[in-house]
């Protein structure tokens, strides 16, 4: 295990365990810690509860945030995560961070003027073995500052968060971390008022979910009105394409608008911008060997594997089964297999040719017919 060798200060936090928090510091000289595998702490103080999170990144294409200034140096290790609340901190995790890694990070901080604090947090309420801990060098998290730059890292096992606080750059976080209003919404569908955008979001649907901070009171109100005069309609409920929406919606030609409430400070609404649903169309593959039932209406097409498919569609009338197989019949195939119900109302049939068996199975809830076909 490495052993951390550079001035540092030893801190016992006694943390309250209520919402808010009032902490009291023990100060002890420290000149060394051997522990880079302890688990993150609670690591609670006023600073770091603070601050709501807009943007949130992850994935491949997640960094280090440009707008942190270079003399906070980039902590080493795979960034799986950023949470910005710019006007507080940046919170990234991080994976794949070795003990070597850290220490050599720690030391550069020296090396650039930072002080590192590492301290431990005592539960109130349980036993205090916050000197056990010290003497076996063991801490929670490391408190790490330099002027107005202020940050905490907490490392455990090979991962890493890190707490970046914005009080040096607070003004170049909220710039650079700004949302913008979505620039493909219909211009019918007026901004939100007085509320500074947080999140925006794919709809489930169509569209966003957008949620804001309010900045004033009766913000939702103001915005119900905007809609109105926008020339949107005021709806206990709706249908759109195959959603039925049973709650209050505000609609027009262009979009469908939802608020979905306050919970203070935040706003959010939903936003369904209408477009013509895409028909689906009989597999190119399928042209010129089994031919598409007429009158109804595809729903899914699911490629099983190269040439076969399992397809669904829905019937105009209860004649497009029959007319269907009267259409194979027709385009060579012969009928080899059928199960009806007691009423002879078919249930499910089996087509085939030299090369293709077409299996159909027709639903007796639904208008919905099933196609199989399967290459030999």
């Amino acid at each position: 295990m490495k052993r951390w060798c550079g001035g540092a200060i030893f801190l016992v936090i006694s943390i309250t365990s209520i919402a808010g928090c009032a902490t009291n510091q023990d100060a002890v000289d420290r000149d060394e810690s051997d522990n880079y595998a302890q688990p993150p702490g609670n690591g609670i103080t006023e600073e770091n509860l603070g601050g709501d999170f807009g943007e949130f990144q992850f994935g491949d294409d997640v960094h280090w945030p440009d707008y942190i200034p270079s003399e906070i140096p980039e902590f080493p290790g795979e960034i799986d995560s950023v949470m910005v609340a710019p006007e507080s901190h940046i919170r990234m995790r991080f994976s794949k961070v070795t003990d070597e890694q850290i220490e050599e990070y720690l030391a550069l901080l020296v090396e650039e003027g930072f002080q590192l604090e590492f301290r431990i947090h005592v539960q109130e309420g349980f036993p205090d073995n916050s000197e056990e801990r010290r003497q076996r060098g063991e801490y929670d998290d490391i408190d790490i500052t330099k002027g107005e730059y202020h940050m905490t890292l907490w490392h455990w096992e090979g991962t890493a968060t890190y707490d970046v606080y914005t009080s040096g750059f607070r003004e170049e976080a909220i710039a650079a971390t700004a949302l913008e209003w979505p620039p493909d919404l219909p211009e019918s569908v007026p901004q939100i008022p007085r509320c500074v955008l947080q999140t925006i979001n794919p709809g489930h649907i169509e569209g966003y979910d957008i949620t804001c901070r309010q900045e004033a009171e009766n913000v939702e109100q103001e915005y119900i009105q905007l809609l109105l005069d926008a020339g949107f309609e005021e709806k206990n409920g709706t249908e759109y394409q195959d959603h039925v929406l049973e709650i209050t919606v505000f609609e027009n030609s262009e979009a469908i608008v939802i608020p979905s409430g306050v919970f203070s400070p935040v706003f959010s609404i939903e936003v369904i911008v209408k477009s013509e649903p895409i028909q689906l169309q009989w597999p190119e593959e399928l042209a010129g060997l089994v031919p598409p039932p007429e009158q109804c209406k595809i729903n899914s097409i699911l490629p099983i594997s190269s040439g076969n498919y399992m397809i669904t569609c829905t019937s105009a009338d209860e004649n497009v089964l029959a007319d269907y197989l009267d259409l194979l019949v027709v385009s060579g195939f012969e009928e080899t297999g059928k199960i009806v119900d007691l009423n002879d109302i078919i249930l499910e049939v089996t087509m085939e040719n030299n090369t293709i068996n077409v299996q159909l199975m027709n639903s007796t809830i639904n208008s919905n017919i099933m196609i199989r076909v399967e290459t030999k």
